[in-house]
């Protein structure tokens, strides 16, 4: 649930009020192996339900309260594949700085009720009338981490990219590809499309291998730190040829430690700019907002470390 604000337009007047927006969401997964202990198969389906929840308001000329009403504008229904192909190396360092490839592939197939309008039936009843947006959508990518020569210093290179078949839909079911999981230099809904490629290309190494340092429940192992640079783009309608890419370039420090000597306890920071400066209309605010040429920084302690 978050709570937000938001204005209703009058014919005389702009009221604000309290919007808090729900989401229920549900999941059926099942996993296996598929026909080697290295290839990760998932199926699944999701079932999903977004409500916004408009606040009480009062209107001044005719002095009447208008009650608080929930409109349920959106019901999502996913059918899924995902299969990761992980041949990255064992080794004591394979969280922290991985070495091999790793491959993954999704398929979607959406059938969605979506964006309700109002409209009257045969009995005079008011009911909400929802669009039916379907579609399949397709997503890979891959990551090659190679050690170089006579160093524990690696480079890794990642390709990333996903389309959504058919017509361009509404930019609602968009590919993200801004914020922590992506192009770090730009916010998460910055740069997004119903089509999307990105790369990057990162050089880690390490700072620290061997701390061997305990702060009350936590044992402080290893310290590595990386630089890198991205590049990607995302559209609606069309091929990629033409369109232009986003750059950005970053550093990160990554801190392998565990909690109660058993449970990991992967530490991160990253720092990153972003090269190119565009505006784009936000509708929420009902302005053109400015993103790149500026850092955008990120900290998390997880389980591990990468997000793909």
């Amino acid at each position: 649930s978050r709570r937000s604000q938001g204005s209703i337009a009058l014919p005389l007047d702009t009221i604000g009020v309290d919007i808090s927006y729900n989401l229920i969401e549900l999941d059926a997964v099942f996993r296996q192996k598929m026909f080697t202990e290295e290839l990760d198969a998932e199926y699944g389906y999701r079932h999903s339900r977004y409500t916004a929840d408009i606040g009480q308001f009062y209107l001044q000329e005719s002095r009447i309260l208008v009650p608080s009403t929930g409109i349920l504008y959106y019901k999502g229904n996913d059918l899924f594949m995902n299969l990761k192909l992980d041949l990255s190396a064992p080794s004591r360092t394979q969280e922290i700085n991985p070495v091999g490839s790793r491959i993954s592939m999704r398929y979607d197939y959406e059938f969605n009720d979506f964006d309700p309008t109002d409209e009257v039936n045969d009995r005079g009843e008011l009911v909400h009338v929802f669009q039916d947006v379907n579609f399949h959508k397709f997503e890979a990518g891959a990551r090659d981490s190679r050690r170089l020569p006579g160093w524990s210093h690696t480079l890794v290179a990642t390709v990333k990219g996903g389309t959504i078949f058919g017509p361009p839909v509404d930019d609602f079911f968009d590919f993200y590809i801004g914020g922590l999981s992506g192009m770090k230099g730009y916010p998460f809904y910055s740069i997004s499309g119903n089509e999307f490629g990105q790369a990057n290309l990162t050089y880690r190494f390490p700072i620290r291998e061997k701390i061997d340092l305990r702060f009350l429940q936590f044992y402080f192992d290893k310290l590595y730190g990386a630089v890198y640079v991205d590049a990607g783009t995302a559209w609606s309608g069309g091929a990629i040829s033409g369109k232009r890419f986003r750059r950005d370039a970053g550093f990160e420090l990554r801190l392998e430690s565990f909690s109660f000597y058993a449970y990991p306890t992967r530490v991160f920071f990253n720092a990153t700019y972003g090269f190119d400066t565009f505006r784009r209309y936000v509708q929420s605010r009902d302005q053109l907002v400015t993103y790149g040429g500026e850092w955008q920084f990120h900290f998390g302690v997880l389980f591990g470390f990468d997000f793909d």
